[in-house]
């Protein structure tokens, strides 16, 4: 069967271009560069006269309500054949919201992703996965915006499952998550007041977003910390772009078909928070001079939330459902020490990363909280690693636990500073030399 023609845009900006991605094209600034806070420039164009006419960078508006961004393409996959697959345009149409007699386009693809979502399980409710995908289909048949955030999400776990096919998967996931967030950053302010099960959309395409939207960040091994920060931060204003409209409405979705996964999380958090683990970092936040008392305030919730997770949950899907959670808990005070690169927020964020290693067997996490806790252990130095000792120390026992002689064989792409040697908050794993 022959491949159905579709135009190609022509005149996209530079930055989609260079993503790969459908540009709306929008002047002077795209929506995907808007929402993603990316300069934006079109190819100058020569008049008849010979003069230029193309747009200059320029910023983006600041401050637009819930305007939210498809993560970045990942660069380490291998590419997969694609031959056999399409049917349809490259974006799924569904027929809805176009106009009269607009048949949608038919991709074998997406059919194959909606497969793929309704029989495993890729959000980590492990005692709510089958109603919370019968809740997330009923509702994404209705709300374009969901769907897409869907199919995406089942891509990128394809990009797991099929490691030899992952770059055509990850294509599949940054162009349904891009078209996803551009229908929902379209929604009128209206929209979120007008029923409650608007907002347990709203809800479920956040859980959703955010599981995406962290394995994307997780999957990068930046050469600095910093740059993995920036990456970081990334996430976490996407994750709680999309969650804020959800503020002050938890109570009136305990009623709606939401309900029993919003009720699943109180009941960990009720049988959290009392263990002793982040119990000196919270001492130590609590001596630092400069820090004003919403400044203060929500640190200490921050910390609180981590030894929520810590306590609540030890299975490593239930701890992972609760650490998505964190955040979009945490508070803004707390986000602007973290963007500012505070040496006492980063410590906290210690914590963040020894739970990310305590869910390695999830899908989304892996190996990522080892390396992160690593690069920011050799980012804080010497001075800093009094703070971060107990999550050091805590994760060296869960790796002498797994296997001691493992140490031995530790990647070396994760020593960060000298090969022969692994610091960690100021202790150190010698390896064996090779004989």
């Amino acid at each position: 069967m022959m491949r159905r023609r579709h135009k190609k845009s022509r005149r996209g900006c530079l930055e989609c271009k260079r993503r790969h991605i459908k540009c709306d094209e929008t002047r002077p600034q795209c929506i995907n560069c808007t929402t993603a806070e990316r300069d934006c420039s079109y190819p100058r164009a020569t008049s008849s006269d010979g003069t230029s006419t193309g747009h200059s960078p320029v910023e983006g508006p600041a401050g637009a309500r819930y305007s939210v961004s498809a993560s970045p393409p990942m660069t380490s996959y291998a590419p997969a054949p694609t031959s056999g697959l399409m049917i349809g345009g490259d974006m799924p149409s569904f027929g809805l919201g176009g106009p009269a007699g607009h048949l949608p386009d038919i991709n074998m693809v997406h059919m194959e992703l909606l497969h793929h979502y309704l029989t495993n399980d890729l959000t980590s409710y492990p005692e709510m996965a089958e109603h919370f995908k019968h809740v997330s289909m009923r509702h994404a048949l209705r709300e374009p915006y969901l769907m897409y955030q869907i199919l995406a999400l089942a891509a990128r776990h394809l990009c797991y499952c099929r490691p030899e096919s992952a770059v055509f998967y990850q294509t599949q996931a940054i162009q349904l998550q891009t078209r996803a967030l551009s229908l929902f950053n379209s929604l009128d302010v209206g929209y979120f007041d007008r029923s409650i099960s608007n907002l347990a959309t709203v809800f479920l395409f956040s859980s959703q977003l955010g599981v995406q939207a962290l394995c994307d960040m997780l999957s990068y091994r930046d050469h600095d910390f910093p740059s993995a920060l920036a990456r970081f931060m990334g996430y976490l204003r996407l994750h709680r772009g999309v969650h804020r409209v959800l503020d002050g409405h938890r109570a009136e979705m305990v009623g709606s078909d939401v309900g029993p996964i919003l009720e699943l999380g109180v009941q960990w958090y009720n049988v959290g928070g009392e263990g002793h683990e982040c119990d000196d970092i919270r001492r130590r936040i609590m001596s630092v001079p400069d820090l004003d008392a919403e400044s203060l305030d929500a640190t200490l919730k921050a910390i609180d939330l981590l030894q929520w997770v810590i306590d609540g949950e030890p299975r490593a899907a239930g701890r992972a459902h609760v650490l998505l959670s964190w955040t979009t808990m945490i508070g803004r005070s707390f986000v602007d020490l973290l963007e500012a690169g505070r040496p006492e927020a980063l410590a906290v964020l210690a914590y963040y990363f020894l739970v990310l290693h305590y869910c390695r067997e999830v899908w989304v996490f892996g190996s990522s909280g080892q390396y992160f806790l690593t690069s920011l252990s050799n980012y804080l130095g010497p001075e800093w690693a009094p703070w971060i000792e107990t999550p050091c120390r805590l994760l060296r026992q869960s790796l002498e636990r797994e296997d001691a002689e493992s140490l031995d064989h530790v990647d070396s792409s994760l020593f960060l500073a000298d090969p022969g040697q692994h610091s960690v908050g100021g202790g150190v794993y010698w390896k064996q030399p090779s004989m």
